[in-house]
């Protein structure tokens, strides 16, 4: 999930820096931006299962 989050993060950068429609840019970022909302909710959220 990591990789994924850093590739629409690097497609987005790339799409600013070639002049991509606003449309598209703010809905790269907004889509990495939900994707780590979730993932930060899944860590916190999830159980480490350790016993001592």
């Amino acid at each position: 999930m990591d990789i994924i989050i850093l590739f629409v993060l690097l497609f987005t950068a790339l799409a600013i820096w070639r002049g991509a429609p606003r449309g598209l840019v703010l809905a790269c970022w907004g889509l990495a931006l939900v994707l780590m909302i979730g993932l930060f909710r899944y860590h916190v959220t999830s159980s480490l299962g350790l016993s001592f």
